[in-house]
């Protein structure tokens, strides 16, 4: 199952790579060179009173931008996945799960795997290891406090640098958020590795339901 799991996902590139032309990539393309001209112009505004701001700004609208074409892209390469599962009218943030279990759900079709079969590879996956241990730190008042206050230091610290006092605090604030922003992309990215078994038991059992049944 983990095999097909990896399988089932979309292979977006290859699409690109076949047919970067397409129609239904003009808008990606169209936010790309939006954001390289953001990215372009925060150096020459870094030195303006608002210029971190409107960088940041701009930055969070591209990024806004980039997911509403790369969505519009999807729906149009794998439309008749989009209307089999009625994917467009799951919400806009969980459609890619819901297209990588269409995929998945393909394979398990084509491998004549039964809804029942299915549903017994699931329960059996439940119990095939121990419950992960729950270390969440932000619930801990004790934690937040001492990760405020350090936080509040820092920042201040940051102040005396030699750095700040020459006038390029606004540049820090830019490095910082891109920094902000390649720490979000990686999290993402490990936390869709950590919770692959989770979420390869929840379409299996999506599938019981969804494979004709003997």
């Amino acid at each position: 199952m983990l095999q097909l799991y990896k399988r089932s996902r979309p292979n977006y590139w290859h699409a690109i790579r076949n047919n970067p032309l397409a129609p239904h990539l003009l808008p990606t393309w169209l936010v790309v060179l939006a954001t390289i001209l953001v990215v372009s112009a925060s150096f020459s505004v870094q030195q303006h009173p608002l210029g971190p701001v409107t960088v940041m700004l701009s930055t969070s609208l591209c990024m806004w931008a980039m997911l509403l074409a790369r969505e519009y892209f999807v729906a149009e390469q794998f439309k008749s996945l989009y209307q089999r599962h009625a994917i467009a009218s799951q919400p806009l943030l969980q459609r890619d799960s819901y297209l990588r279990y269409a995929h998945f759900l393909q394979m398990l079709e084509q491998k004549a795997v039964s809804a029942a079969q299915a549903g017994e590879i699931a329960a059996f996956a439940k119990i095939s290891e121990n419950p992960p241990k729950s270390l969440n730190l932000t619930q801990n008042a004790m934690f937040v406090a001492i990760i405020t206050f350090l936080a509040t230091i820092a920042a201040e610290k940051a102040k005396l640098t030699e750095l700040w006092a020459f006038g390029k605090g606004n540049l820090v604030i830019l490095l910082t958020f891109a920094v902000l922003l390649v720490l979000w992309f990686g999290l993402m990215v490990v936390r869709d590795h950590l919770h692959y078994k989770e979420r390869i038991i929840r379409y299996l059992e999506w599938a019981s339901h969804d494979l004709p049944k003997p």
